[in-house]
């Protein structure tokens, strides 16, 4: 009975660490462990037919050895298409030759050449992307997985972020003003009458154009580098797991002690004979 406790409690141990384990957020799958990739500078929203905005990513490892890196991006669109968004490579001597290739609803953009930076302990390496869209864009979300990879096309580390994309409205067009005619001057009735008319269709003309623009600051900002983190609970939770475990463990080690020492104890009487 012991042993099936003592199994269990073992069981149960294993069981807490793969489960804090499991939970913790799986940001990105790195082939190459030392590796670091984070986007710095995201733009909390875009806009349909605004300046092109920069979203930077950077590069970085504890690793001694210097590598050379080739960035690519992954990117995904829900709303706007594909075609009405415009993404240029900059680095400080200009644009940055790329190749692209458009699946549905998602493209992939890479490098051409290697980054002209070198990867090394303490020295990052950083890619920077200017974004825009159309005119005639529509409202969305746009999702960004940057990655990095080495000279020879193994990843490295990989990191995601999302923004939200404002679409633009349709502006109240006024209707044209009827052209002077040659017609004889209305009755003092008349012109009172369409001098009402006028005020009343002036004010549902000021009406329509008077629509309130889209709040931009009113959207929230998307997080940096993916969904909400679990770290903070997955490790209060799996300390716990593994604490109860870890009890459990050593009160049945201690119960089968006492256990063994006292079937160990010598007889301290005779038995009656028959």
């Amino acid at each position: 009975m012991i042993a099936v406790r003592y199994r269990a409690a073992l069981v149960a141990t294993a069981l807490a660490a793969a489960g804090a384990t499991m939970v913790l957020p799986g940001s990105a799958s790195a082939a190459e462990p030392g590796f670091t990739v984070q986007i710095t500078e995201l733009p909390a929203t875009f806009g349909a037919g605004a300046e092109s905005r920069t979203m930077t990513v950077v590069a970085s490892t504890d690793r001694a050895r210097c590598i050379k890196v080739r960035w690519s991006l992954l990117l995904q669109v829900d709303g706007p298409d594909l075609d009405e968004v415009t993404i240029t490579r900059v680095e400080d001597s200009g644009d940055f030759p790329v190749r692209r290739q458009n699946n549905g609803s998602t493209a992939r953009i890479t490098d051409e050449a290697l980054d002209p930076g070198q990867l090394c302990r303490g020295r990052t390496v950083t890619a920077r992307y200017q974004v825009s869209f159309d005119e005639d864009a529509d409202t969305g979300r746009i999702l960004f997985q940057p990655q990095a990879f080495t000279a020879n096309g193994t990843l490295l580390q990989e990191a995601s972020g999302q923004s939200p994309v404002v679409g633009q409205e349709p502006a109240a067009t006024e209707s044209p003003s009827p052209a002077p005619s040659d017609s004889p001057s209305p009755s003092p009735s008349d012109s009172s009458s369409d001098s009402s008319s006028d005020s009343s269709d002036q004010e549902s003309g000021a009406g329509e154009t008077s629509s309130p623009a889209p709040n931009l600051n009113a959207i929230p900002a998307a997080s940096e580098g993916g969904p909400p983190s679990l770290l903070g609970p997955g490790l209060i939770v799996g300390a716990l797991l593994v604490f109860m475990g870890v009890a459990l463990l050593m009160r049945l080690h201690l119960r089968r002690r006492s256990s063994a020492a006292q079937f160990a104890e010598p007889p301290t009487g005779f038995y009656p004979m028959q």
